[in-house]
């Protein structure tokens, strides 16, 4: 019998058929909580980056709403700047892992489900380098570095930033095969699709509209 994340019953009555406005308001759901978490997520990884640079004695960094600026960094050792570097995509991942070891162990939740795709999406703008670089790589190519934090802090560490940014693919990877096998069959036509909207409407309600307001 099909059940949504709470354990409903969402087998249709006989007779019933399935409308626009229903299935819309089937997926209301899961877009809205996606729209609140992406926000939300995109925020706590900034500050994982500004509270490690305050930790680690960085005279002033400044956070914004898509970035945080290191400031004066003459004097700081690069390993430094590198841990900076790794503690925004630290922050994503624990979230990402928190939400999925909540579905699993705790059972189906919308919530969860939302938490876990918000937080991982931070990681597909680093898939198509990624599968481009492997590719040039393998023909003996080699592409110039990346801006992503993963790569930058790679390079500022001695590790290879290129394995550092798959590894975030890899992430994004378990985390949709994740919330694929864990959403109840009854819910996916809807799930799916209301959280991948929920995801981009969250992205660009973010950096568009609130983030420039609040931290501009």
């Amino acid at each position: 019998m099909p059940t949504t994340a709470e354990g409903a019953d969402v087998t249709p009555m006989i007779g019933e058929q399935p409308t626009n406005r229903s299935w819309v308001r089937r997926a209301a759901p899961w877009a809205g909580w996606c729209v609140l978490f992406v926000p939300l997520t995109i925020v706590l990884h900034e500050l994982g980056h500004y509270t490690t640079a305050r930790f680690l004695g960085f005279p002033n960094p400044v956070l914004h709403y898509s970035l945080v600026t290191p400031g004066d960094v003459t004097g700081i050792r690069p390993s430094l700047v590198g841990v900076v570097g790794l503690a925004g995509p630290a922050v994503t991942i624990i979230l990402a892992a928190f939400a999925c070891a909540w579905i699993i162990l705790r059972g189906p939740a919308r919530w969860a489900f939302a938490l876990a795709v918000a937080a991982a999406s931070r990681f597909v703008v680093g898939v198509p380098y990624t599968v481009i670089n492997t590719g040039v790589r393998l023909i003996g190519g080699h592409m110039r570095a990346p801006a992503f934090d993963e790569h930058q802090a790679g390079t500022a560490l001695g590790w290879s930033g290129d394995a550092l940014l798959a590894s975030t693919t890899l992430v994004l990877v378990a985390v949709l095969l994740c919330v694929g096998y864990k959403l109840p069959r009854g819910e996916r036509s809807v799930a799916w699709p209301g959280l991948l909207l929920g995801t981009v409407l969250g992205w660009a309600l973010w950096m568009l509209l609130l983030g420039p307001v609040l931290l501009p």
